[in-house]
């Protein structure tokens, strides 16, 4: 199931773009595309992807589930890990981990389970259809948010694709560009 649901993914994505989509532009086309698919039976499909896009952009969504009889809870929980790091309980195992002593003071990362994996962190659990582009650690869960991951130079990147500005992808997939760029600088 999930091998036919990432290349019909892919082959709507190939069959919409001409050229190297924007982040906002493709998070409103893989939210749209992800809603079509849990259409088609939303009492009985559980769906948690995570699908990367180049070095900075990582995409995160769940629609979360339970199967008939199992207790089993199949969704996406996330916590982000920055400075000042501390030592964490592992929830499964009598263990802790200082993370201060594995990373720096310019690190950050996002990590993504299906469960708490630890008893002292604050973890979000994701929401039914929610979808998030996680880059350098942190969640961006709107189109708009996509823009500033897009002004940052955390875009896309191909060697195959041509890629248009951020202002004619939005125009031409009918985002209105004023409405992502009031108050932005631009």
């Amino acid at each position: 199931d999930s091998e036919a649901l990432f290349c019909a993914i892919l082959n709507a994505l190939k069959a919409k773009f001409e050229t190297l989509p924007s982040l906002p532009v493709l998070h409103t086309t893989l939210q749209s595309l992800l809603t079509e698919i849990v259409e088609y039976d939303p009492e009985n499909t559980i769906l948690n992807l995570l699908l990367t896009c180049g070095p900075h952009v990582l995409w995160v969504y769940s629609w979360p589930g339970q199967r008939p009889g199992s207790d089993v809870w199949n969704g996406l929980h996330y916590t982000v890990r920055e400075y000042p790091f501390k030592t964490c309980c592992l929830k499964d195992l009598d263990y802790q981990v200082d993370f201060s002593q594995v990373t720096s003071l310019e690190d950050r990362v996002a990590v993504i389970a299906t469960k708490p994996l630890t008893t002292d962190e604050e973890w979000i659990e994701l929401e039914r259809g929610e979808l998030i582009v996680f880059d350098e650690g942190l969640p961006h869960k709107t189109p708009l948010d996509c823009v500033k991951v897009e002004q940052q130079g955390h875009g896309l990147e191909s060697t195959v694709l041509e890629k248009e500005s951020l202002e004619e992808d939005l125009r031409r997939y009918r985002l209105s560009p004023q409405h992502f760029f009031e108050g932005s600088g631009i």
